[in-house]
């Protein structure tokens, strides 16, 4: 198996060490193979693997989807997948920083209309999440934790339950501070995209969103894999109207989702979030690399750190192949 391994010494220093063939300083899914890897820090954390196409996924979706128009995209995705994914569960999330205390009913209204305008209402159980963490190391109680600890104590390390962070990362974190057994069964999918100033520093919404949970996330045994890629997953609107509204009720609920505010029907405007979903259909839609899992100060600055094992980052996703697999899913 190929793997290159990049070991933080400092905020902006790294060392590369590389075994196999190395295509320039990152690595395929192919290489990075298909087995979990055993990092070689003391904390012995898991470097989740990248899903063999024959895989069958236990997912549970934790997601602002009020916030951004790609969450709804991207969540359609996953539900019309359903030879890929097991979905067992999705928690509504926050986006106090800028929407206040009701943001996440927002998010769990907007998520139940979704799966009923899709045909899935009832069919697994959905729950609300929990306000920002205050506090390190103290978690915030929420329906939503506690749905990812009883799903995550159903999973296994050989079949993991995968939870894809699609906003602040407050309830996957309150979950493991609340349950520190479930993180062998976990593999956490965190969209941090924001590869620009990686691996200095972050300004991430989904980060800003709930520093401290992220901060967890970062210094827990938990396999992480840090998503940093999707900015330029664009489409015009005239080609969602065309090609996606026709595509029965969530095709057209997604299209006409669109008019709601301006931005979203610009020809710049970014579907960030499909890309994680995209990823785990098909990992060979992106780069990826083993690194050391930095800590994240305050600040937003990243500091070098080999206490807490390794993680995978994913970035520069193929924007027309996930396309492509997004409008084949969906006509199915």
């Amino acid at each position: 198996m190929t793997m290159v391994r990049f070991v933080c010494l400092g905020v902006c220093s790294i060392a590369l060490f590389v075994t196999g063939t190395v295509n320039s300083g990152r690595v395929s899914a192919q290489q990075v193979g298909s087995t979990a890897v055993v990092s070689a820090d003391a904390s012995q954390r898991i470097v989740p693997a990248p899903p063999t196409p024959d895989q069958r996924l236990p997912l549970l979706i934790d997601s602002d989807v009020a916030n951004e128009i790609d969450d709804l995209y991207a969540i359609s995705l996953a539900l019309a997948a359903s030879e890929r994914f097991e979905l067992q569960g999705m928690v509504a999330t926050h986006f106090a920083q800028w929407a206040g205390p009701d943001s996440t009913d927002q998010s769990f209204e907007l998520l139940q209309q979704l799966l009923e305008v899709s045909g899935n209402q009832g069919r697994f159980p959905i729950a609300r999440g929990g306000d920002p963490m205050q506090y390190s190391k103290v978690a915030t109680s929420s329906e939503g934790a506690d749905l990812i600890v009883r799903l995550a104590r159903q999973a296994s390390p050989s079949n993991p339950l995968w939870v894809v962070v699609l906003g602040a990362a407050t309830n996957t974190a309150s979950a493991i501070l609340q349950a520190p057994d479930i993180q062998p069964n976990l593999r956490v999918v965190f969209h941090a995209r924001c590869a620009h100033h990686w691996p200095e520093r972050t300004v991430q919404f989904n980060v800003v969103g709930d520093v401290i949970a992220v901060q967890t996330l970062l210094e827990s045994q938990a396999p992480l894999v840090w998503f940093d890629t999707g900015t330029k997953l664009t489409i015009p609107y005239v080609e969602t109207k065309a090609r996606l509204a026709p595509m029965g009720a969530t095709g057209k609920f997604l299209h006409r989702f669109r008019d709601q505010k301006p931005q979203f029907a610009k020809a710049t405007k970014g579907f960030f979030d499909v890309g994680d979903i995209a990823w785990l259909m098909d990992p060979t839609l992106c780069k990826m690399e083993v690194v050391s899992t930095p800590r994240l100060q305050r600040t937003l600055a990243f500091e070098g750190s080999q206490r807490h094992g390794e993680m995978l980052r994913v970035s520069e996703i193929d924007v027309d192949r996930t396309w492509k697999l997004f409008f084949d899913t969906l006509a199915r």
